[in-house]
């Protein structure tokens, strides 16, 4: 997962980045933690954390910009994840799962080749305006399923207890400490 090129400015008009106190972090919660949400809905829960956050190429700022992971979850499989905020370029996320009966490959579309030959594509559905490219409509689409739901008796169908599993996996990787380049 790359989130792109950070702000390193020191005007920015988001003065809490790059400062752990207000920000709480820097790439694996402002960006990644999205993308560790997607791997434990696909994936499973996770057994084993194994990670490392640095600060590798933005200076200045007392946050990691680079994370690598590794998760084993619960049914065997093991997840190997990268994010960064150090690209030159805004990347998408890009998710790559292989099994046996087939591979998923996510890069703005999804595409699945199944084991025996057939090949699924679906399209990225674009957001029409706002935001940068890499984002897609995926927030826009469940703030909206969120207050669309505000009024059913039944809780919203993410909530704390999903969440707090992601936060969970940072929160290991903080605890092992930021290895920086100083």
């Amino acid at each position: 997962m790359s989130a792109g090129p950070a702000d390193r400015s020191t005007t920015s008009p988001r003065p809490w980045r790059g400062q752990r106190e207000r920000s709480g972090g820097g790439v694996l919660i402002n960006q990644a933690i999205h993308t560790v949400d997607l791997l434990l809905w696909l994936l499973g829960e996770v057994q084993q954390v194994r990670g490392l956050a640095s600060r590798l190429a933005i200076e200045g700022v007392d946050i990691e910009d680079t994370a690598q992971i590794v998760l084993d979850h619960s049914g065997g499989a093991r997840s190997v994840f990268f994010a960064t905020n150090a690209n030159a370029t805004d990347s998408p996320v890009t998710l790559e799962i292989v099994t046996e009966g087939a591979e998923l490959f996510l890069r703005r579309d999804l595409t699945v080749r199944y084991a025996d030959g057939r090949v699924e594509v679906v399209q990225e559905r674009q957001a029409t305006s706002g935001g940068r490219s890499y984002w897609g409509i995926s927030h826009r689409l469940l703030i909206a399923d969120f207050y669309a739901r505000l009024a059913d008796p039944e809780p919203f169908w993410i909530g704390p207890r999903e969440a707090a599993k992601s936060l969970d996996i940072l929160s290991q990787v903080y605890a092992s400490g930021i290895w920086t380049d100083s």
